[in-house]
């Protein structure tokens, strides 16, 4: 029986999915690694790390294959976006990997908007100005770090790197390269202009691929050391936010796809590029002839950690010690507060904001907050934030060029019905939760099966491989209190970014 694997190099861990063709799991695995945020704004990860990370999920997925005398069809890969490496010139590197969430290219990011290029560089990119891209961080290493800067020889991204250790391939998909600010959409090229304000060249960086670019054989020393079969075609693949929606069977632009892990995002495949009149949306090439348009957050399931870590430290020790998971324990508590979390708001930018506010400044707050006020409520305003936050986004969505008709959840959060209830009241629409969300890799197996012209049908493909949908329809009562919050959130949030500024520059003294 022939199976495919999908492999996803996420922020903080690797993930791989092994399927059959047909949809069966045959085995997974999830490898962790830790996110170094040592000084304010540091977000970086030890590459090194990342790679014994998918060489040893490789290798336990190998031993399932032969053990179980099954046939590898092809690996498939996705990544988490607009990280960043700096190499030399025999591609080792120079620095960690500054992850997406790495905000120290804040100021680079703030000069860039108040430029009078700053328009003209979205609709050339699509990619919203924000020290998320690669071209803000270029900037940031190449004023703070000049000795490092001028020592690279190369620059690329995390996927890009673990393709060359193990494959000896140096390129980079299109996809990902549609999300550095650097990419000219229209063109399809490193954009000479743009290249020039982040002080490199085109051969600093890989060349650029479509997904569904297909190639084979490993390094000779791994793939003894891993007993890889060397015909086993590789695909190139996307990141993990497009392939999100391929694992989810979200296949058009009337089905957008919400995902909710550490952060969070809303996502929509569109055969033709579309641009936010306001900059508030990105829209990227997933391949050479599809695009995809979203809004992505930087605070999800990371805000319900928090909660857990700060609001319950004592608790969250008795629950680990007593071998409960502390997450299901906290939302047992917040399940027992009603709808609003009687009266008391959570904007939850404790990592400052992408969509929809591209505002790196930005700070959480409590608004509504009285001595009445528990523990317990102010973790359930906390979560109810999140996705406030996450339906002023899909308000662009609902706005914009499309209407969507249907939302798809995957991510941590889908693995809770109190949660996948929770968003339905809190957008006022239905939401459908397939059986599998482990999205991302579904994605990548998808995509390679479609490249390898293993699938006649890519939408019957994925739903036989995400599985049978459950529908949350929202509860009457709940959704028109939630209605009558989310004015007034929206409101307060208007004028968040604002006054937050100068606190945030205050607490740098500190950090």
């Amino acid at each position: 029986m022939n199976v495919m694997l999908g492999i996803d190099i996420g922020t903080t861990s690797t993930k791989g999915l092994l399927c059959r063709t047909n949809g069966q799991i045959v085995a997974q695995f999830n490898h962790s690694y830790p996110l170094q945020q040592s000084v304010a704004g540091t977000a970086e990860e030890n590459p090194q790390a990342i790679l014994m990370a998918v060489t040893s999920g490789l290798q336990a997925i190998l031993r399932t294959v032969q053990q179980q005398q099954l046939t590898l069809a092809g690996l498939s890969f996705s990544s988490a976006n607009q990280s960043l490496i700096a190499l030399d010139n025999l591609h080792r590197p120079l620095t960690n990997l500054l992850t997406w969430a790495d905000t120290r290219a804040a100021p680079a990011a703030a000069k860039l908007k108040k430029s009078e290029f700053a328009d003209e560089l979205y609709q050339r990119t699509g990619t919203p100005l924000h020290p998320m891209s690669l071209l803000a961080k270029l900037i940031w290493l190449k004023t703070s770090q000049p000795k490092i800067f001028k020592q690279a020889t190369y620059f690329c991204g995390i996927k890009e790197y673990i393709l060359w250790k193990l494959f000896g391939k140096w390129q980079m998909d299109i996809s990902i390269a549609s999300g550095t600010g650097l990419f000219n959409w229209q063109q399809q090229n490193w954009d000479p202009e743009i290249l020039a304000i982040a002080g490199i060249q085109e051969s600093q960086l890989p060349p650029i691929v479509d997904s569904y670019t297909t190639f084979s054989k490993m390094r000779p020393d791994l793939a003894a050391k891993l007993n890889w079969p060397q015909a086993t075609p590789i695909v190139q693949g996307a990141f993990d936010g497009a392939l999100a929606n391929l694992g989810v069977n979200a296949l058009d632009s009337k089905t957008a796809a919400l995902s909710i892990g550490t952060s969070a995002a809303i996502r929509l495949l569109s055969k033709q590029p579309a641009l936010d009149p306001q900059g508030r949306l990105f829209c990227y090439a997933v391949s050479q002839q599809q695009w995809v348009i979203g809004g992505p957050v930087n605070n999800g399931g990371i805000v319900l950690r928090w909660a857990l870590e700060k609001l319950f430290t004592n608790e969250k020790i008795i629950w680990e010690k007593a071998g409960a998971d502390p997450y299901e324990q906290l939302l047992q508590i917040i399940q027992t507060i009603p709808a609003g979390a009687n009266g008391l708001l959570f904007f939850p930018f404790l990592n400052g904001e992408r969509a929809p506010l591209w505002d790196a400044d930005i700070r959480a707050s409590f608004i509504g907050l009285t001595q009445t006020h528990s523990r317990a409520e102010m973790a359930r305003a906390a979560v109810e934030g999140i996705i406030f936050n996450l339906r002023s986004v899909w308000e662009i969505f609902n706005n914009h060029t499309f209407s969507q008709k249907q939302l798809v959840l995957s991510g941590g959060f889908a693995k809770s019905p109190f949660l996948r209830q929770l968003i339905a009241d809190i957008f006022n629409c239905p939401v459908q939760v397939p059986a599998q969300i482990e999205a991302s890799c579904l994605g990548a197996i998808l995509l390679g099966m479609d490249a390898l012209g293993l699938t006649d049908d890519l939408a019957q493909s994925a739903a036989a491989l995400s599985g049978t949908v459950t529908t949350y329809q929202p509860n009457p009562a709940a959704a028109k209190s939630y209605t009558e919050l989310f004015t007034i959130y929206q409101r307060l949030q208007d004028h968040l970014g604002h006054e937050t500024t100068a606190l945030t520059a205050w607490q740098r003294k500190f950090n």
